[in-house]
């Protein structure tokens, strides 16, 4: 069964509007293995317009799609690259785009594979790990985590002439996440296996999750991660082997 960032995951931007969303999308799809891509954010009281953008870069340096519909959801073809990760992100006006309710929000992503034998979608507040070469063989988690997203921008290269001018640069966003297992969210050890095996056996996989944003916004989030440590869970209590409690920490790769 399947269930269907701008810089930083979480944005920070001050609130300048009311946005109240009056309905919220079902089940958001994380991976699309065919290119219509179908993106739904719900309906926001008063607006009439919305604006939504597509792109491969968290800084949405470039887009895939910049659009300006009347609807809160829009369907594209997606004929960029294969098997990357694309972010997007909207906002809702009640003025046809004179002004708008609020900033961008939160930034959603999604992951195209083609190759893919089937898609996966989220529901709200649901977390899944999964392998990216067989993404029947997934994990979806007992107990919601708390979490922190941390993004990072990672320069990997600059080459520069005899003179000192720039030749080429290249910048790479990746998150850092950490998922805490503590205190009332504890785990059971069948869950830690989990995560152990997606460590051991396939070392990368796919994290992936549907939450609601600061104002209400769900949005969809796909990570390729793995673990940047070994799993490391200890007894929650005297004489309770079967919880267990700590930190997952994941980098995306």
């Amino acid at each position: 069964m399947s269930y269907r960032m701008n810089g930083a995951m979480w944005n920070t931007q001050p609130f300048n509007g009311q946005g109240n969303l009056i309905t919220i999308a079902g089940d958001m799809t994380v991976l699309y293995n065919q290119r219509t891509i179908i993106l739904d954010w719900g309906t926001v009281d008063g607006a009439n317009f919305y604006t939504v953008q597509v792109s491969l870069y968290a800084d949405f340096r470039s887009f895939i799609i910049n659009a300006n519909i009347e609807e809160s959801d829009y369907t594209f073809t997606d004929t960029g690259t294969d098997d990357a990760k694309r972010y997007w992100r909207w906002r809702p006006s009640v003025s046809s785009g004179a002004n708008y309710l609020q900033p961008w929000s939160e930034v959603g992503s999604y992951w195209l594979d083609t190759g893919a034998s089937e898609e996966i979608e989220v529901a709200r507040d649901q977390w899944a790990v999964f392998d990216p070469d067989d993404v029947t063989d997934r994990y979806w988690f007992d107990l919601i985590p708390t979490y922190t997203i941390v993004p990072r921008n990672i320069y990997r290269f600059q080459g520069r002439n005899r003179n000192g001018d720039l030749l080429s640069e290249f910048l790479t966003s990746k998150d850092e996440i950490w998922l805490q297992f503590t205190g009332a969210q504890y785990i059971a050890h069948a869950q830690a296996d989990e995560f152990r095996r997606f460590h051991n056996v396939k070392r990368d996989f796919f994290l992936a999750t549907y939450t609601v944003g600061r104002w209400n916004e769900p949005m969809p989030h796909i990570w390729k991660v793995e673990l940047t440590q070994d799993p490391s869970f200890s007894m929650l209590g005297p004489g309770r082997p079967d919880l267990l409690q700590g930190n997952l920490a994941l980098t995306e790769v």
